[in-house]
């Protein structure tokens, strides 16, 4: 037999495994329209901070009603609770996101009290600091922290209810069965806050007026009430928890109320008060205080629903009409 020969050998080319190393990671697209509308809304908040006083029906509202400046709390809330679940979406890890959560948290509430904490001492006084008598708890940023924190919370705690069924079709119950958890924190928080501000009994109160330009400067005034369930500026509930909690001297020292019919003719500008001003007209108001944030939780959980179960309910826009009869509370 002949003898068959073949060359039965195998050339195979030495595979280099790729050096993925050098390769940047791709940078996570940003959602235009948020930042196109968060852009629109520091430029309103820029308007009516600095044309508010020449044109009070832009500015704040004295008390009751809303103005356009009184949209540009609820607008950037709108905007946290849309960028919440944006961004953990990105951050799989439970404990990550929880970690990332809370160092943001802490830097809200530090700027916020470097920003709006005031009293500082510095540079017209040969003394450096703050006054921590007087120095303000709340404000603007640190309320966004409170709202970011337990919304940002609830997200990343009810990430294995909203993955049970990822493709379920926007219906008018999808927004109830993917976000039940939001819903029933939402209906405490709102629970809580109603019992609060209606069963809540608000004693008489004294303050004394610490404003050099006043003639009525050391000046101690007794404000009465003994009401329970009032929403008018002296006697409400979210003034006096504010007063207790935080304390007098911590509190806004300049409220919109000061421009009502009640404290001066030239309302709704600033001027002068009235010569039988009503005491509370010159007390102190904080309008970021403790029970006005906590309501504002539920309106950023609001925003943090999925945008396909927002549309088929009309929820964005019936948001910032809930939002305008509520944020007198």
């Amino acid at each position: 037999m002949a003898e068959i020969k073949g060359d039965h050998r195998l050339n195979v080319s030495e595979v280099v495994p790729s050096d993925d190393s050098d390769k940047k990671p791709p940078k996570t697209k940003r959602v235009a329209s948020l930042d196109i509308f968060r852009g629109l809304t520091v430029a309103l908040m820029v308007l009516v901070d600095d044309a508010g006083g020449q044109w009070p029906m832009i500015g704040h509202a004295p008390w009751n009603g809303c103005n356009l400046a009184d949209f540009v709390m609820p607008f950037f809330l709108f905007i946290v609770g849309m960028a919440i679940p944006l961004a953990l979406k990105r951050i799989p890890n439970n404990l990550v996101a929880v970690k990332k959560v809370i160092v943001r948290t802490i830097k809200l509430i530090f700027w916020g009290l470097l920003l709006q904490g005031g009293f500082s001492h510095a540079p017209d006084e040969l003394t450096y600091g703050v006054d921590m008598k007087r120095i303000r708890w709340c404000g603007i940023l640190q309320r966004i922290a409170l709202a970011y924190l337990v919304v940002a919370m609830m997200e990343i705690f009810s990430r294995s209810a909203q993955a049970r069924d990822p493709e379920l079709a926007p219906t008018h119950l999808s927004i109830f069965k993917s976000y039940y958890w939001h819903w029933v924190v939402a209906a405490c928080i709102l629970t809580i806050y109603l019992a609060l501000l209606y069963g809540i009994y608000v004693p008489d109160w004294s303050f004394t007026v610490h404003n050099p330009d006043s003639i009525y400067n050391g000046t101690t005034f007794t404000v009465k009430c003994g009401v329970r369930g009032k929403l008018d500026p002296p006697c409400n509930a979210v003034g006096y928890i504010d007063r207790e909690v935080l304390g007098i001297n911590h509190m806004y020292k300049h409220p919109a109320w000061k421009r009502s019919q009640a404290c001066t003719e030239k309302s709704p500008f600033e001027g002068p008060f009235r010569k039988n001003a009503p005491s509370w007209c010159y007390a102190p108001f904080e309008p970021e205080g403790i029970l006005r944030s906590v309501i504002k939780n539920v309106f950023t959980i609001g925003s943090s629903f999925k945008t396909e179960a927002l549309d088929s309910l009309g929820f964005i826009s019936s948001y910032f009409r809930t939002y305008s009869s509520l944020h007198s509370w």
